[in-house]
């Protein structure tokens, strides 16, 4: 299960990386036709588009490798018999509002689907098409906050630690 949400969060990273790359070569190839006098239709939709999918594909492995802001380095220095209830309010806190993202952001995705609204701009598609990365986005953050939940429970409180210590040997192999 471990390596099957590692991969998970991986290939959501990934998915963040090509966006942030359609981004770059949107703009690449619109600034050459520009000097041509010509341009893509749409370019800004687009760019705002990847830049939404990139921003929220990227969270749940941005979260599990401790990569958001956070106040490890107080907490750290707690006891463990105050460490490990202190991460568990913590991640019941992001549990609550993740799931009411997840929920609120299904919401509005369904009654934009049912409505058939469309997009403003140069590219009109159904508004939940672009959208729906935010769905994606925060349901995989959900899955990475209960596993984060279920990694705390199973973890003794003096071996918990909420900043993530970097051994050398790993990152030099990376």
């Amino acid at each position: 299960m471990r390596k099957a949400l590692d991969t998970l969060y991986a290939a959501a990273l990934f998915a963040a990386g090509v966006f942030l790359v359609g981004i770059f070569l949107t703009m690449v190839f619109e600034s050459i036709l520009r000097k041509f006098g010509s341009y893509i239709p749409g370019a800004s939709e687009l760019i705002g588009w990847f830049l939404a999918a990139a921003g929220f594909l990227a969270l749940p492995a941005t979260f599990k490798r401790g990569d958001m802001v956070r106040v490890g380095i107080l907490v750290d220095v707690l006891p463990p018999v105050i460490r490990k209830p202190l991460l568990l309010v913590c991640v019941a806190v992001a549990l609550v509002f993740t799931t009411y993202m997840v929920w609120a952001v299904g919401v509005y995705l369904f009654d934009g689907w049912r409505s058939e609204e469309l997009t403003q701009g140069m590219l009109e598609v159904a508004v939940w098409v672009p959208q729906s990365s935010f769905l994606v986005g925060a349901a995989l953050l959900l899955v990475a906050v209960v596993d984060e939940c279920v990694n705390l429970l199973a973890t003794p409180a003096a071996a918990l630690r909420a900043e993530r210590v970097k051994n050398i040997d790993d990152a030099a192999s990376h």
